[in-house]
């Protein structure tokens, strides 16, 4: 299963990159919205992980903005 992560904070993304890969999972992290559109446009995911304030596109546009497209399911954070 491959992973789509965007989470603005440095420490957070590293654990949970960290605890994802360790349990089997191919992750992408990325640090905002703007990113995270950027990789979907590119990659296929079976899953994005979104938090809700992040810089630059917060994460519930950055969601709105990914059901225009895609069809993958989104957890927030």
């Amino acid at each position: 299963m491959k992973i789509l992560l965007a989470e603005d904070e440095v420490d957070l993304n590293n654990v949970v990159t960290r605890y994802l890969k360790k349990n089997g999972y191919s992750v992408d992290s990325v640090l905002d919205g703007e990113e995270a559109l950027d990789y979907l446009e590119y990659g296929e995911y079976d899953l994005v992980i979104l938090d809700i304030m992040m810089p630059e596109i917060d994460g519930i546009q950055t969601a709105i903005k990914i059901r225009e497209t895609w069809a993958v399911p989104i957890i927030m954070l």
